[in-house]
């Protein structure tokens, strides 16, 4: 081989070697889930829907080009959701779950998590039953409620007025069925969400609708769970961290959000009119 073929082959192996450092240089970050199990179907649809954007919202602001979310309908009944979180768990690209709704929040569910990272968003009577899990309200909200803890859309708007009730009572769906629905007080952890906080979640899309009153609380718990993704232990991060999000500083006391607050709102009178965004008004912070 002559002196000009070995110099070709020379800068033949140099461009090579640029190329593979050029391509280390630029790999693409692992794709990675965070998924939300929640009702999309049936009376509940609208919290999962309301839940959906406001992760979205999450993912889009923090930038995580690399995390996609995988939105689940829980099937309506816990037996279901079981089935649909022991899929998830099989999933390697799932670092975390996020979970609304009475049916997904079951204590039968979250056995099906045995390693991931759960956070349940709003009081959905239930309890922690599994160190991977967390949820983000105030245990004391039940102890305050004039129903029972588990109340169905249908059963709570046949309850006689004035009534004290949680997550389940700021539904649209309990406006539509409930008579004298102007008069219910409502108790949640979860910050109503502000004028800004409105227009950036109705930039997602011609037909998003308002915003529930877990839509912040949601936000904050996918913002969390992007965080605790990237740590060695996610729930050791999630047991161990503090997170300061739209609602306040959260952190974990043995799976409950340790010092919630716990927010009494009343209805809007004119909720639902057209032009009226607010539908919550806050009348207390404890």
């Amino acid at each position: 081989m002559g002196r000009d073929a070995n110099n070709r082959a020379r800068c033949t192996l140099i461009a090579l070697v640029a190329i593979l450092l050029v391509g280390c240089g630029t790999a693409t970050p692992p794709l990675t889930r965070i998924a939300l199990l929640a009702p999309f179907e049936g009376r509940y649809r609208e919290v999962g829907y309301n839940a959906y954007y406001a992760a979205l919202l999450a993912l889009i602001e923090s930038d995580a080009r690399h995390t996609e979310l995988v939105a689940i309908d829980d099937g309506g009944t816990s037996a279901t959701a079981a089935q649909r979180a022991a899929a998830l768990a099989r999933d390697p690209l799932v670092k975390g779950v996020i979970i609304l709704g009475y049916a997904a929040a079951d204590s039968a569910v979250q056995a099906a998590y045995p390693n991931l990272p759960v956070l349940i968003v709003g009081n959905w009577a239930t309890g922690v039953y599994a160190d991977n899990v967390f949820i983000l309200s105030s245990p004391q909200i039940n102890d305050q409620l004039t129903t029972l803890p588990q109340v169905e859309l249908t059963d709570a708007a046949r309850l006689d007025s004035p009534v004290v009730g949680s997550d389940v009572f700021a539904l649209e769906g309990y406006r539509a069925l409930a008579p004298n629905w102007s008069s219910s007080t409502i108790l949640s952890s979860s910050l109503a969400p502000e004028p800004d906080f409105r227009g950036r979640y109705a930039q997602l899309g011609q037909f998003v609708p308002q915003p529930g009153l877990l839509a912040t609380l949601t936000y904050d718990a996918v913002q969390m769970m992007l965080k605790a993704s990237q740590a060695p232990s996610p729930v050791d991060y999630l047991t161990s961290s503090t997170y300061e999000g739209i609602n306040g500083p959260i952190r974990f006391a043995d799976g409950y959000w340790a010092d919630a607050p716990l927010n009494t709102y009343r209805y809007e009178p004119e909720c639902g009119a057209p032009g009226v965004e607010v539908c919550f008004i806050r009348v207390d912070t404890n």
